[in-house]
C-alpha cells in the first residue's frame, strides 16, 4: 500500500515539475519575445532619430542655402563724392538723413527692396563693413556706391564687380530696452498730471 502511495506521490511530484517547466519554457519564449521586440523598437527608434537628424541637418542647409543666395552676391561697386552732379541739391546729406561721411554705401533700389535697407551692415570683399545710408538714381541696378570724400579719388576707383555679404541684423536683448525705455517714476506721472490740469 504504501508503495502504490510513493508511486502516486512521485507521479504528482512529476507532473506538477512537468507543468512548472512547461510554465518556465512558455515565460522565456514570452520574454525573449518581448526583448526582440524591444530591441526592434530601439532599433526603429535610432533610425527614426538618425532621420529626424538628417531632416535637421538637410533643413538647415537649405535655409543657409537660401539665406546665402539672399545675403551674397555679385554687384556692380563703383564710389561717389559730395557733388550735386553725382548725388542731388544735398549732397552732404544721405536720403537716410544723416550726414556723409567715410564708411556709408549707397545702394541700388532693387538690392533696398531685397532687404538691403538703411542701417544695414554690408561686407564688401577686399574692402571692408560699410554702413547702408543712401539710395542710387532708380536706373542703377544691382549696385553699391560707396562714399569716397575726395572726388578725384571717387573717379579713380572705377566700377568693379565684386562679393558683397548683406551681414545679420544683431539682436537687441530685452533689458536693452528695459534700459533705453525706463517706466516714468510716480513722481513724474504726477508732475505731468498735475500741469496738465494747470494749463488753460
Amino acid at each position: 500500500m504504501k508503495h502504490c502511495i510513493y508511486i502516486i506521490i512521485s507521479l504528482v511530484v512529476i507532473t506538477i515539475v512537468n507543468q512548472h517547466q512547461r510554465e518556465i519554457s512558455t515565460l522565456k519564449n514570452l520574454v525573449e519575445s518581448q526583448n526582440q521586440l524591444i530591441s526592434a523598437m530601439q532599433i526603429s527608434q535610432r533610425n527614426i532619430s538618425v532621420q529626424t537628424k538628417l531632416a535637421l541637418t538637410i533643413g538647415r542647409n537649405t535655409q543657409q542655402s537660401l539665406h546665402d543666395s539672399r545675403t551674397k552676391r555679385i554687384v556692380k561697386v563703383t564710389a561717389y563724392s559730395p557733388r550735386k552732379a553725382e548725388t542731388d541739391s544735398t549732397p552732404f546729406t544721405t536720403a537716410y538723413n544723416t550726414k556723409v561721411r567715410p564708411g556709408i554705401i549707397a545702394v541700388s533700389r532693387d538690392l533696398f527692396a531685397k532687404g538691403w535697407t538703411f542701417g544695414r551692415k554690408v561686407y564688401i570683399k577686399s574692402l571692408g563693413v560699410f554702413t547702408i545710408e543712401d539710395l542710387m538714381a532708380k536706373r542703377k541696378k544691382n549696385q553699391i556706391d560707396i562714399f569716397i570724400p575726395e572726388t578725384t579719388k571717387a573717379i579713380a576707383f572705377g566700377r568693379k564687380n565684386m562679393e558683397a555679404h548683406l551681414l545679420a541684423q544683431p539682436r537687441i536683448q530685452q533689458e536693452t530696452y528695459t534700459h533705453l525705455y525706463r517706466s516714468p517714476t510716480p513722481d513724474f506721472l504726477l508732475a505731468a498730471d498735475d500741469f496738465c490740469k494747470r494749463r488753460p
